[in-house]
């Protein structure tokens, strides 16, 4: 009887340390997991903050477009500069190039 107890104490013990093993490695893939996600999150940030300056600069520079091409700009600059509506003959379409 006392050998059975030895086998079955051995193998409490080992399934003790299988248990404690296994445990620690899910504990240590748990952390690492949640690092992981934390970096992620992290990132994602970073992007959606980068993405929310990149539409701001979109919209100025929109705004900054239609202002340039406005026609009561454009026409504040001919004047300024002397320029006029263009008479006959001073614009010349390209010719379509020859197809071979």
């Amino acid at each position: 009887m006392s050998g059975r107890m030895k086998g079955d104490s051995k193998g409490i013990v080992i399934a003790l340390a299988l248990t404690m093993g296994s445990a620690l490695i899910l504990g240590l893939i748990s952390v690492w997991f949640n690092i992981e996600r934390v970096d992620r999150a992290y990132d994602l940030r970073r992007m959606e903050k980068r993405l929310d300056e990149q539409e701001a600069l979109a919209a100025k520079l929109e705004v900054e477009k239609n202002n340039l091409l406005s026609p009561l700009r454009l026409r504040e600059l001919a004047e300024k500069y002397g320029f006029g509506p263009a008479s006959q003959g001073q614009i010349r379409r390209p010719r379509e190039a020859a197809k071979p």
